[in-house]
């Protein structure tokens, strides 16, 4: 039988990394090692249903790709300095840039001239009005406000939002 995307050991899938058309770029690696970024891209299943309607909805109305690195890898073991990351329903995405860079070169804080508040807002925004959305950090003042106090700082959120479902049952 033909296997049309990698699953790990749990039978989650690992996010596709190059779709046709896709509104998301994937960037990332384990363990500082380049090109295994994909390694830490394996979902539940409810993780990429909200990813695939993000996209979705993105699509609709930007032309500009969101980045999407760690989700968790094989097993859901611990890697790198990540406390999270093990249940597969936790995904970091990139906040917007101005320009159209993507891929591992397009990283952007929040503090840089590139960042585009406005768009990272209607991105962020796409997740927080999800009923499987749990909690999402990001550290910019200014989108927490946007959003009504639905996104919450956490130390090392200047450069990626965190998103979390809830918990599968």
């Amino acid at each position: 039988m033909l296997e049309v995307q990698p699953k790990d050991t749990r039978g989650y899938f690992m996010l596709p990394q190059a779709p046709e058309d896709a509104a998301y770029y994937v960037y990332g690696n384990v363990g500082g090692r380049k090109n295994t970024g994909h390694l830490a891209q394996y979902a539940h299943s409810n993780l990429l249903s909200l990813i695939f309607h993000v996209e979705r909805e993105w699509q609709a109305i930007s032309d500009r790709k969101f980045g999407i690195g760690n989700i968790s890898i094989d097993g859901g073991l611990p890697y790198d300095k990540h406390k999270s990351h093990q249940k597969g329903i936790e995904v970091d995405c990139r906040p917007i840039r101005k320009d159209q860079l993507t891929g591992q070169a397009a990283r952007v804080s929040r503090f840089d001239d590139v960042y585009d508040c406005e768009q990272t807002i209607k991105l962020i925004r796409l997740f927080v009005e999800h009923p499987m959305v749990k909690v999402v950090y990001f550290n910019d003042d200014k989108v927490q406000q946007a959003l009504g106090g639905r996104v919450r700082s956490l130390i090392g959120h200047d450069d990626h939002f965190h998103a979390e479902i809830r918990e599968p049952k």
